[in-house]
């Protein structure tokens, strides 16, 4: 498998003891990608497959060497054990991976949209803004993390941002962050 080695998909995986089967990404060799989930969030990665490469766990720790490298790329044999080649082509680190039967990833496909149907509405976002965003309005959120509630009027007017907690006030704090072309 061939990764950037600049997508961070650990900031993704299970970061509790409870869900172990979480907490490394999960190579779908079939459809070329990498997948990982913490149960609340999910990312699919598209990736070049090495034609020995299987279905399975990959390590966190061989994505993570591999930025540790310096890499761009990261050439990760998954096929029995996970092997991090080193840019010379010879061995650099191998890896235990677990038996699929132990670690059985969830259904990804069941929760992503079908992608043979058009979205209603496709709207483009800066991520930090939103985030800085939420910060600066959500004090109180489940847990520590803030939660919004954006309300998406078309694909070019702001968009409103308020904290859950919020909503029903119409006097509390809100804001508004400017979509950006996606087209």
């Amino acid at each position: 498998m061939k990764i950037n080695c600049k997508l961070k998909i650990e900031k993704i995986v299970a970061k509790d003891g409870v869900r172990y089967c979480l907490k490394d990404p999960h190579l779908d060799a079939k459809n070329k990608c990498l997948v990982a989930t913490d149960g609340h969030k999910l990312v699919k990665i598209p990736v070049e497959v090495h034609p020995d490469d299987t279905t399975g766990h990959v390590p966190l720790a061989a994505i993570q060497d591999a930025r540790r490298m310096k890499l761009a790329d990261a050439e990760i044999l998954c096929n029995g054990n996970v092997t991090l080649q080193s840019p010379d082509g010879a061995t650099a680190v191998s890896y235990e991976r677990h038996d699929p039967d132990d670690w059985k990833f969830p259904d990804y496909d069941r929760v992503m949209p079908d992608t043979s149907q058009a979205p209603t509405m496709r709207i483009g976002l800066n991520a930090r803004y939103l985030l800085e965003l939420a910060n600066a309005l959500a004090v109180n959120g489940r847990g520590k993390e803030p939660i919004v509630v954006l309300d998406i009027y078309d694909a070019l007017s702001a968009v409103r941002v308020r904290s859950l907690s919020d909503v029903k006030d119409p006097c509390a704090a809100e804001g508004v962050v400017m979509p950006v072309r996606c087209d």
